[in-house]
């Protein structure tokens, strides 16, 4: 008897957690309206693109700017469930982007099931398995860092954005992420404030070993309110005084990424 009873008890537990998980995925899903940007498409980081997706909860219409172009449809939502209907788009070619504007119509069109996390990250999934993330904008301050090494025998391509450490060492391969602690991007914000941004694409490398394959090639890449700002090249491992600071964190978070 006494059995009986534990197994009930246990029951009813289960049953109240799982309602208690369902009424907050619900409560989370209520607040999707307005205008998020996409972080990373079917696990490879392209904060640097400046996607956009938004949804209209009023008309249920989705939008955005997928790399190059704009794009509009309507969607449907029921209990998490996710339906994108057929996306209209503007006509622009963009030959760097075309790849990337591609994986995002096929990322659409492939979503089946929504999430919103606590922290408000969003993101969609095909069939359980995530294919989008992306965070919602607020009041315009969106952040993001692309640091690159290139020469002959190197690749090396690091992104990092609120969320997410994304680290690759070969040009075929996918990248490899790892989250980001507050703490590790609060810093790299701190870093960035010293930075005079307008200025980083005139900065003085200090050394000139990558002229005659002495260094690989570095350059600093940073998305910030829409803007993309890009320095001048520099040798790997010895970037310019400005921004030496910044460049070494973004190295020592790629490093914990495995």
């Amino acid at each position: 008897m006494k059995i009986i009873i534990i197994l009930s008890v246990l029951i009813s537990l289960n049953t109240c957690c799982n309602s208690k998980n369902m009424a907050i995925k619900e409560t989370n899903l209520m607040t999707l309206n307005g205008t998020y940007q996409v972080k990373t498409l079917d696990n490879k980081e392209v904060s640097v693109n400046n996607i956009t997706i938004n949804f209209n909860k009023e008309e249920n219409i989705i939008s955005g700017f997928s790399g190059c172009n704009r794009f509009s449809g309507t969607y449907s939502l029921e209990n998490g469930l996710l339906k994108v209907g057929p996306l209209a788009s503007t006509k622009m070619f963009c030959q760097d982007t075309h790849q990337i504007e591609s994986e995002m119509q096929q990322v659409l069109s492939k979503a089946n099931e929504i999430l919103i996390e606590e922290d408000g990250i969003l993101k969609l999934l095909s069939d359980k398995k995530i294919i989008l993330m992306a965070s919602k904008e607020q009041d315009n301050k969106l952040v993001s860092f692309n640091y690159s090494a290139m020469s002959r025998g190197r690749f090396l391509d690091i992104n990092v954005n609120d969320s997410l450490v994304s680290i690759s060492k070969d040009r075929e391969a996918k990248p490899i992420s790892k989250a980001i602690n507050k703490e590790s991007w609060k810093k790299l914000n701190t870093l960035l404030e010293a930075i005079a941004l307008d200025s980083i694409s005139n900065l003085k490398s200090p050394t000139e070993a990558r002229f005659y394959d002495g260094a690989s090639i570095g350059t600093l890449k940073i998305s910030k309110n829409g803007i993309v700002y890009e320095s001048s090249n520099f040798d790997h491992g010895t970037p310019p005084l400005e921004i030496e600071a910044l460049v070494k964190e973004i190295l020592s978070l790629s490093e914990n990424v495995e």
